[in-house]
């Protein structure tokens, strides 16, 4: 018996909202008031570049279905290449659009963090656009599959990413914490 799709939604939007509950309040113990306030700042720069996706996605999904239906196989796979090569591109305008936010984070901020601050600032500025940027061509994938009517997939898929996303960072946040919990106690 297969789940429909309609009921993975509604799982994938329940897992989302409990993973998000209970990840918040430990991200927030693990990195503490400052950094967790200075990551939500950041976080929230940077989806700015996620308007740069300029709905494309939607156009994947339109054209390759139909090119689907009317069985045009060429068409289709010259249509995934350029638009491979568009999302690409936008890559790169995010890279160059995310250096000019990360060199003027001094300029926007220097007044209300410390420089101690601001260097973390920039170090998830760079971290949150080179993940922007590599997202963007790897996006192409997932509209793909949708335009394949494969919604299961992408409802698993989409609920095994919120389990696993608070699943990988937090070790990395713990680790991180204490690395700088050492330097700031070690003279050397």
């Amino acid at each position: 018996m297969s789940i429909p799709g309609s009921v993975l939604s509604y799982i994938s939007i329940f897992v989302t909202i409990i993973v998000g509950l209970l990840y918040t309040p430990i991200m927030l113990r693990l990195l503490g008031q400052a950094e967790f306030g200075l990551y939500s700042l950041i976080g929230s720069l940077a989806a700015y570049l996620s308007i740069l996706d300029l709905g494309l996605g939607n156009a994947i999904v339109r054209y390759n279905a139909r090119n689907r239906a009317i069985g045009d196989k060429e068409a289709e796979a010259s249509l995934n290449g350029m638009f491979l090569i568009l999302y690409s591109f936008i890559g790169l305008v995010t890279l160059a659009v995310g250096a000019v936010l990360y060199l003027n984070l001094g300029n926007m901020f220097g007044s209300t963090l410390s420089a101690a601050e601001l260097n973390k600032a920039r170090i998830m500025m760079a971290l949150l656009v080179f993940n922007f940027a590599v997202s963007f061509p790897l996006g192409i994938f997932g509209s793909i599959i949708q335009a394949y009517e494969k919604f299961i997939f992408i409802k698993m898929l989409a609920i095994i990413r919120s389990i696993l996303g608070p699943c990988i960072m937090l070790p990395f946040l713990y680790i991180l914490s204490t690395v700088l919990l050492y330097r700031t106690l070690l003279p050397w």
